[in-house]
Parts: C-alpha cells; sequence; structure tokens
C-alpha cells in the first residue's frame, strides 16, 4: 500500500494572521456617526409615537342607581354610556407647574367648601329636628284650640275671642309650616 501524503487542517498548526489595527479615514467614521444619530433620532420619534397616542379614548357610564362612572370599557349594567376622547399635549414645563398650582388651589377651595357644606348640614339638621318638635307642639295646640272652652260661647254663637285664638294658633301653625319647609328645601339643595 502506498503511502498518500495528504495533509489534515489543523487550527492550531495553521499560520495567524495579525489584526487589521488601522483606522478608516475620519470622513468615514463622522459619516458613519451621523447615520447612527439619524437612525436613532428616527427610532426614538417612532417609540415615542407607540408609547404616546394621540388621544385616549374613555368612557363615561350611568348606572341604573344614577351613579356616574369612567372607564376605558362601557360598564354593560349602564343605563347610558358615552364616549369621551381626549387628546394628549405635550407637557410644556411651565404652564405643567402654573397648572398643578391652580389645580392646588382649586382643590384646596373645593375642600373649604365641602366642609362648609357639612357644616351647615350639620347645623341644618339639628335646626329641622327643633323645628319639627315645635311644629308637633304647635299642630297639638291647634287641636287643643279649636275645641270650644269655658266663655267662648254667648248663647249659641261663638264669641271674637275663640276666633282670634284659633286664627292665632293657624297662622302660627302655618309660618312653622313653612320655616320647616324652608329648612328642608335648603338642606336638599346642599345634598
Amino acid at each position: 500500500m502506498a503511502e498518500s501524503s495528504t495533509r489534515t487542517w489543523n487550527c492550531k498548526t495553521a499560520p495567524r494572521r495579525a489584526p487589521d489595527l488601522r483606522l478608516p479615514p475620519v470622513a468615514t467614521l463622522s459619516r458613519a456617526l451621523r447615520l447612527l444619530r439619524i437612525a436613532l433620532a428616527v427610532a426614538g420619534l417612532g417609540w415615542a409615537t407607540l408609547v404616546m397616542p394621540a388621544e385616549r379614548t374613555l368612557y363615561k357610564s350611568v348606572l341604573p342607581n344614577g351613579r356616574v362612572v369612567y372607564g376605558d370599557a362601557p360598564d354593560p349594567k349602564a343605563r347610558r354610556n358615552e364616549k369621551i376622547t381626549v387628546e394628549n399635549h405635550p407637557a410644556d414645563p411651565v404652564q405643567s407647574e402654573a397648572g398643578l398650582r391652580a389645580l392646588a388651589m382649586t382643590r384646596l377651595q373645593l375642600l373649604r367648601d365641602a366642609e362648609a357644606r357639612a357644616l351647615r348640614l350639620r347645623q341644618l339638621d339639628r335646626q329641622i329636628v327643633a323645628e319639627y318638635a315645635q311644629l308637633q307642639a304647635v299642630e297639638a295646640d291647634r287641636e287643643r284650640g279649636s275645641a270650644v272652652q269655658e266663655g267662648d260661647r254667648q248663647g249659641r254663637r261663638l264669641v271674637a275671642n275663640y276666633w282670634q285664638r284659633r286664627r292665632g294658633i293657624e297662622a302660627a301653625a302655618l309660618q312653622a309650616r313653612r320655616r320647616l319647609d324652608a329648612l328642608l328645601r335648603e338642606r336638599s339643595a346642599l345634598l
């Protein structure tokens, strides 16, 4: 058998080439950097448009009990649904700061108003209880006052004192009813 002189390639014994350490020309490097900046800017704008939608859709749902609910999807139990679109605007730091200050001031004013309204409601509740008790007393006086008492008759006729007493009691009852109605109207307006 004849021996063949075949050589096998061995990575360890293969000659190695030195890495090319030459720098590209300056014009090529600046052009590559400019293209990289443009590509990054386009990618950033594309990402920003995907992240920040131009407008947002909300749904206002009025439930059967009258409660209003806002959400990303309409409530299936709602009596009425309304689609609301809100545009997103880029925030200007100065306007945002002014808006936040105005919002904080509005919130404080609303809290003060709510506290004053709650105080007035408590006061009205106390007044309504007192006025209702007074109305009950006047109604009882009216029942007692309509009965004929000794000295109210002159023969078969009722004397003028009886009619004056009845008119006075009726006027007091009417006035008490009006005061109670006014308090109840004011209370319902505050709710």
